[in-house]
């Protein structure tokens, strides 16, 4: 009897340069959003002769330009089956962007749709096993409506496809746009899908090493931790930490495996503040006016944190990590999230924890006034750690 060939090829491995964009990071004399960085990553492999850059696929669900695809875009055009004129310049209408079209065009530009992004994804996510050829999707979409795609995503996720998904901008940072834009359980949302690893940076070289990090996540195996990844970003920029994020390996390894001390503990150590994202301005504010006895901990991906944790326990990263607290001070957890997102950080190794986050939307108004109405804010933070004195 004939043995039935298999129709599955095998997973097509590509190598992935050391550093993905030389470009981007190191700019501490400015401001940079994650959304901006993400952007910029895209825009260097865009100019770059790497075999990675050509195996990108981009699409939007009509948020290309406000999601910072768009400089990818004018390098590596538009999909369409046949080359054709780019639709701005034929209409004689003035455009920064130069949106050709062309067969070997690496981005797919969809209605509003998160539905079709997420099936998209999903299908191109198995394009090495269908066709022995990989490819990178990544698919970019306003963070709120993660939700909309969130069935197609759990179906992309449960086949073991392999993509990058976006969500930017987030949270209440965005507030001058109105409530019906600010996501508040997206991590949670991530954290709970199977086969999809959650990162959620604040710096732009962070955002590099994630990126990086995800390009290998999308190729290894699944016995060995591969999937799809989902970066939850932000339009808000932030001042940049002053060092050379690409030449410590030390610190690369710790931002991939979830967190980071910016001030350790001591022995001394009265409170922590754990911060995600987009709040690490407020953050770092408030453990500089609390001083040396504060310890500072940023979180990078609180899914690889709690899973690591769950399965390994002591051992894991987040165990080593608030080792050093001692169990009398209480850990404040702050993000511009659902505060449930990093709560559980208290049963690591059972310190108090106030949890500080988002649990309500629809407020608009600028960042300031939200922050402050929501307790997510430096005065907030600094009121959390000293309560528990009096």
């Amino acid at each position: 009897m004939n043995s039935v060939p298999s129709r599955v090829y095998p997973s097509e491995v590509i190598a992935i340069p050391e550093d993905i964009a030389p470009g981007v990071g190191g700019a501490a004399d400015k401001k940079v959003s994650t959304q901006a960085a993400f952007g910029e990553v895209l825009f260097d492999l865009a100019k770059s002769e790497h075999q990675l850059a050509d195996r990108i696929l981009t699409a939007a669900p009509d948020v290309t330009s406000t999601t910072n695809l768009t400089a990818f875009v004018n390098r590596r055009a538009i999909f369409s089956e046949n080359k054709k004129m780019d639709n701005w310049k034929q209409a004689k209408m003035q455009s920064m962007n130069n949106w050709k079209k062309a067969s070997t065009g690496q981005h797919i530009e969809l209605g509003i749709a998160e539905m079709n992004l997420a099936i998209l994804l999903a299908s191109a996510g198995l394009s090495s096993e269908m066709f022995g050829h990989r490819l990178f999707p990544i698919g970019t979409l306003y963070d709120p409506f993660v939700a909309r795609a969130l069935d197609a995503i759990h179906y992309g996720c449960y086949m073991n496809s392999r993509f990058m998904l976006v969500g930017t901008p987030s949270g209440i940072s965005l507030s001058p746009e109105g409530g019906a834009h600010q996501s508040i359980g997206t991590p949670l949302m991530g954290m709970s899908t199977p086969n999809l690893l959650v990162y959620e940076p604040a710096y732009a070289d962070e955002v590099k090493t994630c990126m990086h990090e995800g390009f290998h996540h999308m190729q290894r195996p699944l016995e060995e931790g591969g999937g799809a990844v989902y970066l939850r970003l932000s339009t808000r920029a932030l001042e940049q930490p002053d060092r050379d994020l690409q030449g410590d390996p030390e610190l690369r390894e710790s931002v991939i495996k979830g967190g980071y001390w910016h001030v350790a503990p001591t022995s001394e150590t009265t409170s922590v503040i754990i911060f995600c994202g987009v709040v690490a301005g407020e953050a770092r504010a408030a453990q500089m006016k609390l001083g040396a006895s504060t310890a500072l901990l940023q979180v990078t991906s609180y899914d690889k944190l709690f899973a690591d944790w769950k399965d390994d326990g002591p051992s894991s990263h987040v165990a080593q990590l608030l080792a050093g607290v001692p169990r009398a001070a209480p850990l404040v957890t702050v993000m511009d999230g659902h505060p449930a997102t990093l709560s559980w950080m208290g049963g690591v190794q059972g310190h108090r924890v106030s949890p500080l986050g988002v649990q309500t939307f629809g407020q608009a108004g600028d960042v300031i006034d939200l922050y402050s109405y929501y307790g997510i804010d430096t005065p907030a933070i600094v009121e959390a750690c000293t309560s528990h004195l009096t």
